[in-house]
């Protein structure tokens, strides 16, 4: 039975709400996810059954079926969700950073210049990620770099998983999703 959720513009479906024809991919979201309880920002994506169906693989993907070591990855993502001000994204991946790895200190920089020094790959990752989401010219030079630390695949993927998320956070901050309860210790750096 759909559900209002407090300040936001669309209902919470619930599997039951959901047409017979997209159940299975209701229930794919849960077990690539590893979880019971389909969380709010998919939720409420299923209030169109098939673009819930055919954007939720795309992100199965980038965040499970890459190459990309989980620390960056995550890293990345909260570029993202950091310059498109997405307080639902920054706290539900806050805490994936943490179990990957992310100490206090690392994700304090996100946001700033200095996390754009970072070695092995994470500096030029999220600066990619900041430029690319803010729709700033990205050089040849720049790509090139991307290429030989990623390979052709993986600046695919990066770029994919910037605009996945990107469109994701534009979607959430639209709709005015709310996070759920458990995650209120969590702040922006800004």
């Amino acid at each position: 039975m759909t559900k209002h959720l407090e300040g936001s513009r669309l209902e919470r479906v619930e599997r039951e709400d959901c047409p017979e024809e997209y159940l299975e991919a209701w229930d794919e979201i849960l077990r690539t996810r590893g979880m019971d309880v389909m969380p709010n920002v998919f939720s409420l994506l299923a209030n169109s059954p098939g673009a819930m169906s055919v954007v939720t693989p795309v992100g199965a993907h980038v965040r499970y079926n890459t190459d990309f070591d989980n620390l960056l990855r995550e890293l990345v993502i909260l570029t993202v969700a950091q310059e498109l001000n997405c307080e639902y994204e920054w706290k539900h991946h806050w805490r994936v950073a943490e179990k990957a790895g992310a100490t206090d200190e690392l994700l304090k920089k996100i946001g700033t210049v200095e996390i754009e020094s970072e070695p092995n790959s994470i500096g030029i990752a999220v600066r990619y990620a900041r430029m690319l989401t803010n729709n700033e010219n990205i050089d040849d030079n720049l790509v090139e770099t991307l290429k030989e630390s990623f390979g052709v695949t993986g600046f695919v993927d990066l770029t994919i998983m910037i605009g996945y998320y990107g469109m994701l956070a534009r979607f959430i901050n639209t709709a005015i999703i709310p996070v759920e309860s458990g995650y209120e210790n969590i702040t922006f750096n800004k």
